[in-house]
């Protein structure tokens, strides 16, 4: 082969590798010059999405600022600078979403909406209660979580920018280093390939151009957007010297650019302050990597010398190769402020509690307390620490707390409570609290559920103390007044009656006078008695169905004589059909009287008093009309109070205690009644009340017949005031009665050992052993078990509390002073229920108006002993033989079945009656003689079923037949 062919193929391979190895370095250079033109572009974006996240946090920053400074202000200026805030945010927010910056983009979207419903609740907590109502907003767990979590996201964001970053520049270094040993190994071997490496090298420097332009464009745009932040933007390199500083940090400092430029960043805090301060940042130079530093207070130093506080956040980057360190601050200088007046306004609130005499506490829906005052920790002994985030039960105990639970549950529900409790204090002291617990609503979207309670305990300990000296002082009045006045009005009572003969005109006079102020102070004690019972509750009110006409006419009769002394005639005007109401005839008495004699007193002479009933909408109203001046409208109002009079002055003309009106509407109200008025001036006074109409069946009940007593029954005096005794003693003289007097439970017992009484009348407050001790001997003792007995007593309601529902125990209850009219039929009654002739019936019946209207309608022919358990029943069944048993089923948690076991062991067995208000089956009667159903059966039919199984002929008479309700 020629030579020349050999050298042209020598060169022809040599051009071909050539080739090759120049395609080789080609696509390699070409590889390292992609991944570097990558990294620079990733750099930009990375230093853009850095300065983007800066951005986003400082209007975090600025919002939060000035939400603050309103929260504390409460000024609108104040309240518009956070709305600009908030605008500023959400355009933040949008550059970022179009960026794509966030990755975590929703979740830092919810971040933000919620902080956003936490600043709208501490604006309309401050707006509704106050700097400390939006300081416990801010203050919450929930609102710290939201800040922590949302700086958590960005510090996250800012970290993976930042290993992003490193890992692009570390994989564009090890292309460029390969490229390079590519190109030098081609070099070596083909130095024609310079031309190629030339070309490429120069194509590289466009490339590298082109990016240093777009790092031109991007600093300038970070430039653009670093000059608009509000928070003062400084970098700095390693050795501490000013790089850069935005407008805003120029602004805070009070630099111009060329002074800052420069400057040891150092110099920009105060000189005792500067070494720390270089301490701090030589370490954060030392650190290897990427780092975030937020949140640090330092104390700054402006150019004219003024030290403010500021928070910064540290950071690093690199930049052209080198490492750089950017500081972003604020100033929080209205920040502390803020929160140095929310904490003092806590602390003032905490003191003003503190002094409070009460318990006050929050606690939320687990029960928890979230806030307490001293008096708690001094009230169970603990510490703040023992009670403060501890659940109710844990501090209360759990006995204690299974006695409040219900409450809890209630006003968690939404109601307020109030209740009294009962605690032992550290110190052994049982102390009574009144405590209230009140719902708390939350705000917004949540207004309408509860979010926690407030609790308030007051101490009542000596209020309950002080209550129980009233009541024990009320019946020592009680007692104390009434008895002597028992025997001053018994006594001008026979006075008057002719007992010490004839007396002289001008005695009379004196003595009419001396009875007539005699009863009124007996009407003002009465009403002052009433009217504390009234208040404590202690009222008692035996409520019958009575037909209300008949009830008027006779008070107007009984209140005649008070009229005529002053000129009036009463007058009464009602339909001619019955008006049957459920009152407690007595009070409803008390009622009429005090509107009579207020009518009468402010009546002319010659004047009418007009009571006027009638029927309307299912009640009976009843109206009592004067003629009289009318009552002042300035004295309208508080007409039904204590006390109140239209005349309050020494010269009044008209008498009184002011004390009836209020009574009477507290009777009327506790009788399911209405009371009101109408008044002109000049022209009279209408009072009336309305009462519920009775609309169910009326038992008729045959009226009590006079007893016949052939000679004169002998009665027992039992009474610790002798002059007293004497009193009783000569009233019942002049009704036919013997009697004899002693002064003790002692000397009553000795008396009726050694003589035969029809009854016994007994005072409750004896000397030595009390009434009701002693009326309980004469239950136990089988010769005086059956002895009538009759109470006269100023403690009368509360001897009768002591033995309710035995209503055999006691005949008749009667107070002082004594009236003698009821005293005597008190007596004729309880000699009459001694004839022995009469079938005696047990009535097991647990209610006592049953017991009373049974006992009305078959009185006549049998005799009545009343159980209302069947404790008491058996005990009876042990002691007393009956001829009857007269049986309800139904006897509270207890079957009246159960009864006929004992009553089945008796020789004889007495025959049984079931009366109940439950139908019977017919395999259920069969221990019966007879079954009969309440709501069915008549007055007739009963007592025609009793007289057959007694076997007694009988004449019941024209009474209708209805229903016993």
């Amino acid at each position: 082969m020629p030579s020349s062919a050999i050298f042209l193929k020598k060169i022809k391979v040599a051009m071909a590798g050539g080739v090759v190895l120049m395609a080789v370095v080609g696509t390699a250079s070409y590889m390292a010059i992609s991944r570097l033109l990558e990294t620079a572009q990733s750099r930009v974006r990375t230093e853009d999405t850095l300065v983007m996240l800066e951005r986003v946090d400082s209007s975090l920053r600025t919002a939060e600022s000035t939400l603050r400074q309103y929260l504390l202000s409460g000024r609108e200026d104040d309240l518009a600078a956070f709305q600009e805030a908030r605008v500023e945010l959400r355009a933040v927010r949008a550059r970022t979403r179009s960026a794509n910056v966030l990755q975590e983009a929703a979740d830092f979207d919810e971040l933000i909406n919620q902080r956003a419903q936490t600043a709208n609740q501490a604006i309309a907590a401050r707006q509704a209660g106050g700097a400390e109502a939006a300081a416990a907003v801010l203050a919450s767990q929930a609102s710290r979580d939201l800040r922590l979590r949302t700086n958590a996201l960005l510090e996250g964001a800012r970290n993976r920018e930042s290993y992003k970053w490193r890992d692009a520049q570390a994989a564009a270094e090890r292309s460029a280093q390969w490229a390079l040993s590519l190109i030098v190994a081609a070099s070596a071997l083909f130095f024609g390939m310079l031309g190629w490496v030339v070309y490429v090298v120069k194509h590289y420097e466009q490339v590298r151009k082109s990016g240093e332009a777009q790092l031109r464009d991007s600093e300038a745009m970070s430039r653009s957007i670093t000059e608009g932040m509000v928070e003062a933007v400084i970098t700095t390199t390693s050795e501490d010297i000013v790089l850069e500083a935005n407008a805003a940090a120029l602004q805070l400092f009070g630099y111009e650019r060329s002074e800052l430029v420069g400057r040891d960043v150092s110099e920009l805090v105060p000189e005792r302050l500067r070494g720390q301060y270089k301490e701090f940042t030589a370490m954060m130079h030392a650190r290897p990597g990427a780092f975030r530093i937020s949140g640090r207070e330092v104390l700054a130093l402006r150019k004219d010398g003024t030290e403010f506080p500021v928070s910064v956040s540290f950071s690093d980057v690199q930049v052209g190769g080198r490492r750089v360190f950017t500081a972003l601050m604020h100033d929080i200088t209205e920040s502390k402020r803020i929160t140095k007046a929310l904490r003092a306004s806590e602390s003032q609130l905490r003191q003003v509690t503190d002094t409070v005499p009460a318990l006050i506490a929050y606690l939320d829906t687990d029960q928890r307390f979230r806030f307490h005052n001293r008096a708690y920790e001094d009230n169970f002994g603990l510490s703040y620490e023992q009670i403060d985030g501890k659940p109710l039960a844990d501090v209360l105990g759990p006995q204690v707390y299974e006695t409040v639970r219900e409450k809890v549950d209630e006003v968690l529900s939404g109601h307020t409570v109030r209740y009294e409790r009962t605690q032992v204090t550290p110190q052994g002291e049982r102390r009574h609290y009144a405590m209230q617990y009140f719902p708390r609503y939350g705000e917004g979207s949540a207004a309408d559920k509860v979010i926690g309670f407030f609790s308030l305990g007051t101490d009542i300990t000596e209020l309950k103390r002080i209550d129980r000296m009233k009541t024990e002082f009320v019946s020592t009045v009680s007692h104390e007044l009434r008895t002597p006045l028992t025997s001053i009005r018994g006594s001008l009572g026979l006075i008057s009656g002719g007992v010490a003969g004839q007396l002289p005109d001008a005695v009379k006079s004196l003595v009419t006078i001396a009875q007539n102020n005699c009863e009124r102070l007996i009407r003002l004690i009465n009403d002052i008695l009433d009217s504390e019972k009234i208040e404590s509750g202690k009222l008692r009110l035996d409520l019958q169905v009575v037909d209300l006409r008949q009830l008027v006419q006779q008070t107007l009769v009984a209140n005649e004589g008070f009229a005529s002394q002053h000129g009036v005639s009463l007058v009464m005007r009602a339909p001619e059909a019955a008006l049957h109401v459920r009152v407690d005839s007595d009070r409803m008495t008390q009622v009429l009287t005090n509107l009579l004699s207020n009518a009468v007193k402010f009546s002319p002479k010659g004047g009418v008093v007009e009571v006027r009933l009638s029927r309307t909408a299912q009640k009976v109203r009843t109206e009592v009309v004067d003629a009289g001046p009318g009552i002042p409208e300035e004295f309208s109002a508080r007409i039904f109070q204590k006390f109140s009079q239209a005349d309050s002055s020494d010269t009044r003309q008209k008498g009184g205690t002011g004390l009836g009106l209020n009574i009477s509407r507290a009777l009327v109200e506790k009788m399911d009644g209405t009371i009101g008025f109408s008044s002109k001036a000049g022209m009279g006074t209408t009072f009336f009340f309305e009462m519920p109409e009775w609309t169910n069946p009326v038992p008729l009940l045959k009226p009590l017949r006079p007893p016949s007593v052939s000679s004169r029954p002998r009665i027992l005096i039992c009474e610790g005031d002798p002059d007293v005794a004497r009193l009783i003693s000569m009233m019942l003289g002049k009704a036919g009665f013997d009697s004899d007097m002693t002064y003790s439970a002692e000397e009553a017992l000795a008396s009726l050992a050694s003589n035969s009484y029809d009854a016994v009348t007994v005072d409750l407050k004896l000397p030595g052993q009390n009434g009701v001790s002693f009326i309980g001997q004469l239950r136990e003792d089988e010769s005086t078990r059956n002895l009538p007995v009759v109470v006269i007593s100023a403690m009368a309601e509360q001897g009768e509390l002591q033995f309710n529902r035995k209503p055999h125990t006691v005949s008749d209850w009667l107070k002082k002073p004594i009236d003698e009219h009821l005293l005597v039929h008190s007596l004729r009654r309880a000699v009459a229920s001694l004839d022995s002739g009469k079938p005696r019936i047990l009535h097991v019946e647990d209610d006592l108006d049953i017991q009373r209207i049974t006992a009305a309608i078959a009185q006549e022919f049998a005799s009545f002993e009343f159980a209302a358990t069947l404790d008491e029943a058996r005990a009876l069944l042990r002691e007393h033989t009956f001829d009857l048993v007269l049986l309800d089923l139904a006897l509270g948690s207890h079957s009246g079945w159960d009864l006929f076991e004992d009553i089945d062991a008796l020789d004889p067995r007495p025959p049984v009656i079931v009366f109940s208000a439950g139908d019977v089956e017919p395999s259920d009667g069969r221990y019966a003689d007879a079954v009969l159903v309440k709501a069915h059966t008549s007055n007739t039919e009963l007592l025609n079923t009793i007289q057959r199984v007694l076997q007694i002929p009988g004449d019941p008479g024209p009474t209708r037949p209805q229903a016993l309700s």
